[in-house]
């Protein structure tokens, strides 16, 4: 009986999440059609500001929530201790980081004046929150309801936007954007807390245990340093468009970018499902690993050929231009979707294994061949230059982990999660600080 209950947890929880992620880049697109009344400058502008403070989010929140998630089915009564301390967590790192970046890094271009500046941080905050209760929901077996959270945000931030383009139209994007989100996050986060957590029972028989407070900070700091390698690809991406380019190429960039970063959000939705279920038992890794890798080829299979062929078509939504400069990154971020299925599959077991080592390896090399191919594509190739070097990039990640996945799925290897008495977390080490980069939990 639990091991039935165990599948179609694992199914409901990936298609609960795959459900929010389609809501998201559905309504997202009518949302960016909207924007698209305004000029492509400050499209590309907002789209850049906004692609930014959601990187900023992810790092703070993503790898947390991965720790969150993975060991909340372990924690029992502790489960509101571990919450709340990783809300700490991700508040702090989000507050660090948004500061620092609007007061040290921004350019003028991308900010036009003090109180945008200073309204960053806020946004980086609210979305930070917004993406890491989403994943205590998802710990908690309650994914279900993350798609009628995300279905109520994107319908409220679009109805705001429609309010708000011709009353504020230079804050109308960022403002329909965060609004909505913070009134989630005190509603979904209060509930969560208040009614949900206290209530824990202990945990069962075969769920992977809470580790001691020692061993959990090491997962957390070596969970941070996997986000740091992974963050700065989907937040430079956009930046090296805007300075080779213009702020209205990134319009053209960033729009197709996005319905492609939803579509990926698929995969990783089953991936995070994945690892929370393993932790709720662990004997059934291997089986778990298998059910996966099956519903992640069902989901490539279903819209890899859709985007290639459609994507046209859905850029026209937005208008001519659109369609005409955006096609061609989409059909190339769309070429990549099969070896990231790949790399994330592995990249799932050596964090259920804490191998984090290798985890670091993988991104970090990901992250070198994404960047130094797009810095020197962009200028002969335009746009496509930098959606080529992401493919590049996600083909030679494939290349490198396809051996050592090949031995996972014929029992040569583990997929079982160690004894978190018995765990040696790496210590990483950073060569070139200007490699340093976030996936989610996410790869990007």
């Amino acid at each position: 009986m639990a091991r039935g209950r165990l599948g179609a947890s694992l199914e409901r929880n990936a298609i609960a999440l795959m459900a929010a992620s389609a809501i998201t880049a559905l309504v997202g697109l009518a949302f960016w059609a909207v924007a698209t009344r305004l000029p492509a400058e400050e499209v590309g502008r907002a789209s850049a500001v906004l692609s930014t403070a959601t990187m900023f989010s992810v790092l703070a929140s993503q790898n947390v929530g991965l720790v969150v998630s993975r060991f909340l089915p372990g924690a029992g009564r502790r489960s509101q201790r571990l919450v709340l301390g990783g809300y700490g967590v991700a508040i702090v790192v989000a507050v660090v980081l948004s500061v620092g970046f609007a007061l040290f890094l921004a350019s003028d271009t991308l900010f036009r004046s003090g109180s945008e500046k200073l309204y960053f941080p806020v946004v980086v905050l609210v979305l930070a929150v917004f993406t890491l209760q989403d994943w205590v929901l998802t710990g908690l077996r309650m994914s279900i309801w993350v798609p009628l959270e995300q279905l109520l945000f994107a319908a409220v931030k679009l109805g705001l936007l429609v309010m708000l383009i011709s009353v504020l139209p230079d804050d109308a994007i960022l403002l329909a954007w965060t609004v909505p989100a913070a009134v989630a996050v005190v509603v979904v986060s209060s509930l969560i807390m208040v009614r949900v957590l206290p209530r824990r029972p202990e945990p069962l028989a075969g769920v992977v245990e809470l580790p001691p407070r020692k061993a959990l900070t090491k997962i957390f700091f070596a969970e941070y340093a996997t986000g740091a390698m992974t963050v700065i690809v989907p937040m430079l991406l956009p930046l090296i468009v805007v300075a080779h380019l213009g702020t209205a190429a990134n319009a053209y960039y960033a729009l197709p970018w996005m319905l492609s970063e939803a579509f990926n959000m698929l995969l990783w939705n089953i991936g995070s499902s994945y690892m929370v279920e393993v932790s709720h038992d662990s004997t059934r890794a291997a089986a778990l690993l298998m059910r996966t890798a099956k519903l992640s080829g069902l989901v490539m299979l279903a819209g890899v050929p859709f985007l290639l062929f459609a994507a046209p078509w859905l850029l026209t939504l937005l208008g001519g231009a659109y369609a005409a400069e955006g096609a061609g990154v989409m059909r190339l971020l769309a070429c990549a979707v099969p070896f990231l299925i790949i790399t994330n599959l592995y990249l799932s077991t050596a964090r259920v294994r804490q191998q984090m080592g290798r985890v670091v390896a993988v991104q970090l090399g990901a992250t070198v061949v994404t960047l130094g191919l797009a810095f020197m594509l962009v200028d002969p190739l335009g746009i496509d230059g930098v959606a080529l070097a992401y493919l590049i990039a996600e083909v030679l990640s494939a290349l490198v982990v396809l051996g050592p996945l090949i031995q996972v799925f014929r029992g040569k290897a583990s997929v079982a999660p160690p004894d978190p008495e018995t765990v040696v977390l790496p210590v990483v080490r950073y060569a070139d600080p200007e490699t340093i980069v976030l996936p989610v939990i996410r790869r990007y």
